[in-house]
């Protein structure tokens, strides 16, 4: 968990905090924030960030970059010309410039909710001394990390430049919510047990996607699923959607299925 100002963010659940009040923010978002909070310690060029996170964007990759930044700062309530936590470097890239909070000097309601947690769960332990190791395994479950990887256009041509990147963010949002207990999402670089191939092929009458989990050390395929629906020429968002919200489901009831 990262924690500066009055701000936690979560980079395995792809989800930002304020003052313990979860921000509606889209996974992306979180991910490139969280990227340049790990990378604090120097400048982020902008060709690193459109390597990373839009590798397929082509001429769309520097717009969807300054939407994503633009969106980082309104979230955090950051300006550009007299920045607290976002630094743009002319010509150069991005840095992020905030001290993170120390536990020690938290705000004083803040430690009290957290002396308090800590006398309930003095309580808990005495409770739970002849179930402890039935407690500890209902209480702190084994967490599984799945990684969504960059989602690959295997077409020639591309009809819409920022929809795989589009759809994978959907696809996160989605996943996200459906995945079972002990089960969390991670950036496609992260640490994981389990990851996530998106490929796409589309054409001005049909979209299909095809998704592979397999697992991060052996390559095994676990389950592959594919997704098919109409192209709307005019607006692919419910297209992105829509199609995310089935891979979603489908990857989520295959990872049930195999535990």
């Amino acid at each position: 968990m990262l924690h500066f100002a009055e701000f936690r963010l979560d980079p395995a659940a792809l989800q930002i905090f304020r003052d313990d009040v979860p921000l509606d923010a889209a996974p992306q978002v979180v991910e490139v924030l969280a990227y340049l909070i790990n990378s604090r310690d120097r400048i982020v060029g902008r060709q690193e960030l459109l390597d990373r996170f839009w590798p397929r964007a082509g001429t769309g990759g520097d717009a969807a970059l300054n939407t994503c930044i633009r969106r980082i700062r309104t979230l955090l309530g950051d300006d550009a010309d007299a920045p607290r936590f976002i630094q743009t470097r002319p010509r150069s890239g991005y840095r992020f410039i905030a001290t993170f909070a120390d536990t020690a000097t938290a705000p004083p309601a803040r430690r009290r909710k957290a002396g308090r947690l800590a006398a309930i769960g003095g309580v808990l332990t005495t409770m739970a001394i002849g179930g402890a190791v039935w407690a500890h395994g209902a209480m702190f479950p084994t967490r599984h990390h799945v990684a969504i990887e960059p989602v690959e256009g295997l077409c020639e041509y591309v009809l819409f430049p920022k929809f795989n990147a589009g759809l994978r963010e959907s696809f996160v949002a989605e996943v996200s919510h459906k995945l079972p207990a002990g089960y969390s999402v991670v950036s496609g670089e992260g640490r994981a047990d389990l990851r996530a191939r998106v490929s796409v092929r589309q054409t001005p009458r049909q979209t299909t996607v095809v998704v592979t989990l397999v697992e991060d050390v052996s390559d095994r395929i676990i389950w592959s699923g594919q997704f098919a629906a109409p192209t709307d020429t005019q607006d692919y968002v419910p297209l992105q959607r829509a199609l995310a919200t089935r891979m979603a489901g489908g990857m989520a009831q295959a990872i049930i299925d195999s535990a």
